[in-house]
Order: structure tokens, then C-alpha cells, then sequence
């Protein structure tokens, strides 16, 4: 999964139009919420990126973070 990939789907999950970019600090995302953290870990099953816990959902700081975390085990 590219860079540009992850943000096109992560601006579909969030269902948000601001801009993301992969250094977009997630507190600043009025979407990103409880929701938005359960859709993430399904999209990390659905792309086939294995299992992503909660925890690791939580510490994440930024959008990079998340990236990081679909493609650990590419």
C-alpha cells in the first residue's frame, strides 16, 4: 500500500474533507474517534495487514503512525 493509497483511505474512513497528510497529528482530526479507531483496525484486516490492537491504535501520535502499523509486516 503507497502513501497516497493509505491517505485516500483514511480520509474515507474518517468521512472528513480536511486535508491529511501523513505528518497530520490525529488530536487534530475532529474525526478521528472511537469509531474512526475500530474502522482503522478493520481496514488493517480487510488489506491484509494483520492484526492491529487497540493499544497500538491509541498510542498512535500522527497519520504516519498508522501507516506504520498497516505496513510493519509488508
Amino acid at each position: 500500500m503507497t502513501e497516497k493509497e493509505f491517505l485516500a483511505d483514511l480520509t474515507d474512513l474518517m468521512d472528513t474533507e480536511e486535508k491529511i497528510v501523513m505528518e497530520t497529528h490525529l488530536s487534530d482530526v475532529e474525526e478521528w474517534d472511537s469509531l474512526s479507531r475500530v474502522a482503522f483496525m478493520a481496514l488493517a484486516v480487510t488489506k491484509g495487514c494483520g492484526k492491529v490492537t487497540p493499544m497500538e491504535v491509541k498510542e498512535a501520535q500522527k497519520v504516519r503512525d498508522l501507516y506504520e502499523l498497516l505496513t510493519r509486516n509488508a
